[in-house]
């Protein structure tokens, strides 16, 4: 190296290493000095405050925050509770393990912001993007074999539990930032579905709870678009287990998810194989070939609700955090 580049080097190494020295630090000591404790309550309280006025309000608690490397956050602990409907019964819990999000450098140099973040919960893994440009905001979340039958609030809304592995995506761009006025689309699975606790699945009949054996549901797809804040759903449906289900239906989005209002009808047919499985089945949903009359259509409301076909309307109203389950009234077609 001859003496003009020495030269060169020695007036360059003072520009470059002052920076990336300061940026050492930073990454060094950033993480010990931050107060995270106090952004911890920020983040607590501001959700919260948030909450008040939904009409499903959950409440946001958080065990731990810390640093994940230098320019994200790591969250242990975090816990969304629903007060129950019945005050008899413990309140539904969302918990998830770990929480990890990264904040993107570059997009902030032209004023847009741009979060990745990963979930660990229910024995699988939720992943995802977050994108501001200031006029619109969009998510993309990707579903990886999320264990449902953890989720409290299901089987606080429905009365029984389900069990199974959730996979799919969800993407919507939101105008304003508002997913009221949301344009995307939903692809959703539910592989192995089943409905009941280990061997048993206990229902609310017209003469009191009945205690049947777990239901297969098999694999069960949600499938739809979103434009200007309405979600149509064109695919819900489920094959391959002890139920034959068909609908389809339209979600009005709200900024607050649980508030997104529900308008969605389902065609349902309990199979022959369960229904002839034991005496209990064979008197709730009627023998194969058998010209009595069902328990189950002992409520007239259900038994109107019945096509020639043999599939029950039901229609699911209220909201996504307080769904309404009520029978519909039978339209002469079936399923497949």
């Amino acid at each position: 190296m001859n003496d003009a580049w020495k030269a060169r080097l020695f007036r360059l190494l003072p520009k470059v290493g002052y920076p990336a020295f300061y940026l050492l630090c930073l990454a060094i000591f950033l993480p010990w000095t931050f107060p995270y404790d106090k952004l911890k309550e920020r983040i607590v309280t501001t959700y919260n405050a948030q909450q008040r006025g939904s009409s499903n309000p959950e409440e946001l608690s958080i065990d731990e925050l810390d640093s994940h490397f230098v320019t994200g956050l790591k969250a242990k602990g975090v816990r969304f509770v629903t007060p129950p409907t019945d005050p008899q019964k413990r309140a539904p819990e969302i918990a998830l393990d770990e929480v990890r999000v990264r904040f993107s450098l570059l997009p902030l140099l032209i004023g847009n912001k741009s979060v990745h973040f990963t979930v660990d919960a229910f024995d699988g893994k939720i992943k995802g993007s977050w994108d501001d440009s200031g006029k619109a905001r969009a998510v993309d979340v990707t579903f990886d074999g999320v264990d449902i039958g953890k989720l409290d609030a299901i089987a606080a809304n429905l009365g029984f539990p389900l069990g199974g592995r959730l996979f799919g995506t969800l993407t919507f761009e939101l105008p304003e930032g508002k997913a009221s006025k949301a344009n995307g689309s939903i692809n959703i699975e539910v592989r192995d579905m089943v409905a009941g606790n280990g061997t048993e699945l206990t229902v609310k009949t017209p003469l009191g709870p009945f205690t049947l054996p777990q239901l297969k549901v098999g694999t069960f797809t949600v499938a739809g678009e979103a434009k200007d804040g309405v979600l149509k759903l064109s695919k819900i449906g489920a094959s391959g287990g002890d139920v034959d289900i068909t609908g389809e239906g339209r979600v009005q989005l709200r900024d607050v998810a649980t508030d997104a209002h529900l308008d969605v009808n389902l065609k349902i047919k309990v199979l022959d194989g369960y229904r002839n499985k034991n005496d209990k089945t064979k008197t709730l949903f009627g023998a194969p070939g058998s010209k009595d009359k069902p328990m189950l259509e002992m409520d007239a409301k259900i038994a109107r609700s019945k096509s020639a076909d043999g599939y029950y309307t039901m229609r699911v109203g209220g909201t996504l955090g307080r769904p309404d389950v009520q029978p519909g009234l039978a339209t002469g077609g079936g399923g497949r």
